[in-house]
């Protein structure tokens, strides 16, 4: 979503689940802050911010780590946030693992309009990408560079003839791309979760709250939600991820079989390369003459 002034939510709100990793209940608050606070998670009282300096590991999900507490699975809220235009916002874990709710952002959305999204009255600030740039990692690669719109692409080549080799882009104000991506789930194959499960992991896992293949076979007796819902998955979990910039990213950014870490290692070479401008709202939407397009 394009927004000219930064935003809060109006009042706090208390999301409850499971954890899709550790399998325990887990409650997560969102309070409203004030202009310029960013979004940061609290955890038995330390700050956490939502920032790439604390991401620390990858692991089929993206953790953040900060004087040894750690926050996992923050892709998908991080993702409810930047799509409902939340720059500001405290979010207080009780657990260790935010709520994987239905396994896409739309629950996080939907409670983030129950609460109100509330205008502040400083501009909003985007991270302007100004050159190109590529990582790599073997035959997967996310390739970024300077647009006057916001594109966020993901290409998936499997070997399966559900998912196979397709693409998806991310534009903000269309709201059939918004609502795809927001009710995207996350997924995997039914030979990975014996896998996950003796690396720790996937313990909260269910058909509720994820897709599941078997070969060519959706296992969810209600089937997919779009012909291409994994790869719109990927397409969110890429937003969530570029989101710990610490700004919304301005750009056009293209993932060939990107995951979790090679996100955050984009993110990363972005801010050691000093390769974006931080503008406000009114700079880059002049610069770019879209000033009509402006969702508040």
């Amino acid at each position: 979503m394009i927004c000219f002034f930064q935003r809060s939510i109006k009042k706090t709100i208390v999301i409850e689940g499971i954890g899709l990793h550790t399998g325990n209940k887990t409650k997560i608050k969102l309070i409203p802050a004030k202009e310029n606070t960013g979004i940061i998670f609290i955890k038995d009282g330390v700050e956490i911010p939502a920032n790439i300096d604390y991401a620390k590991r990858f692991d089929f999900s993206t953790t953040l780590e900060k004087d040894g507490k750690v926050i996992n699975t923050v892709e998908h809220l991080l993702s409810a946030l930047y799509l409902t235009g939340i720059d500001n916002v405290y979010i207080e874990i009780i657990g260790d693992e935010i709520p994987i709710l239905d396994g896409s952002a739309h629950l996080f959305i939907k409670h983030i309009k129950s609460a109100g999204i509330k205008s502040l009255r400083e501009e909003k600030i985007y991270a302007v990408l100004k050159e190109e740039m590529l990582v790599k990692d073997e035959d997967k690669y996310i390739y970024g560079k300077p647009s006057e719109e916001i594109i966020f692409t993901y290409h998936a080549d499997y070997n399966n003839n559900i998912i196979g080799n397709r693409k998806f882009s991310y534009k903000p104000n269309e709201k059939e791309s918004f609502n795809s991506v927001a009710n995207a789930r996350t997924y995997c194959f039914i030979e990975e979760v014996n896998y996950l499960k003796n690396l720790g992991l996937a313990k909260g896992g269910s058909l509720e709250n994820a897709v599941v293949f078997d070969g060519d076979k959706v296992l969810n007796p209600d089937g997919l939600r779009y012909e291409d819902e994994p790869v719109r998955h990927k397409v969110l979990d890429l937003i969530g991820d570029l989101y710990l910039l610490g700004y919304p990213l301005w750009a056009d950014i293209y993932s060939y079989k990107g995951g979790h870490r090679l996100n955050a290692e984009f993110v990363r070479n972005i801010k050691e390369n000093g390769a974006v401008e931080l503008l406000y709202a009114s700079e880059v939407l002049d610069k770019n003459n879209i000033l009509t397009k402006i969702a508040v």
